[in-house]
């Protein structure tokens, strides 16, 4: 009968971790994204061109990257994003070999990634109440970030919760 138990429970301890293997490669791959937006917009904002986008009504990138918001200590705040995400994957890869990080890089991923939605939001509040314009490569960067952090508190929750 303990042996019963014992199988059960190694099925059971196989299963969340193969569950949280899963959203570890999600979380990897959503770096991977927000890297790729995000640097295309730091390109695009550090070379002097404009981001392609309608321009027209309430869509309206060029207004947003030229509002005095484009910009944070100097630095454009699309470099931020990808900075974080930078930050967000070399955690993600490097927790399986850093001790501090085996033990807390689900904690400060959740702490980055809560920061980054945060301000996100904050963001996508001025376009729409002061600048009232949006653009639609901020709104790709910030689905990805809501998206991280959705998989980073699942995460969190395990980890706690084990």
């Amino acid at each position: 009968m303990s042996t019963l138990n014992a199988s059960q429970s190694d099925a059971q301890v196989s299963a969340n971790d193969a569950r949280g293997s899963l959203l570890r490669r999600i979380s990897l791959l959503l770096a991977v994204v927000g890297i790729l937006i995000t640097g295309y917009m730091t390109y695009n904002k550090l070379s002097g061109q404009v981001l392609p986008c309608t321009n027209e009504g309430i869509v309206n990138c060029s207004v947003v990257e030229n509002s005095a918001w484009a910009y944070v200590l100097g630095v454009p705040t699309a470099t931020w994003g990808l900075l974080a995400h930078l930050t967000i994957l070399a955690i993600l890869l490097f927790d399986q070999r850093i001790a501090f990080l085996r033990d807390y890089s689900v904690i400060l991923l959740f702490g980055i990634v809560l920061f980054g939605m945060l301000y996100h939001t904050y963001l996508i509040y001025v376009s729409l109440t002061i600048l009232q314009a949006i653009c639609p490569w901020c709104m790709a960067a910030a689905a990805i970030m809501l998206l991280q952090l959705i998989v980073t508190g699942i995460r969190l929750r395990r980890t706690l919760s084990a």
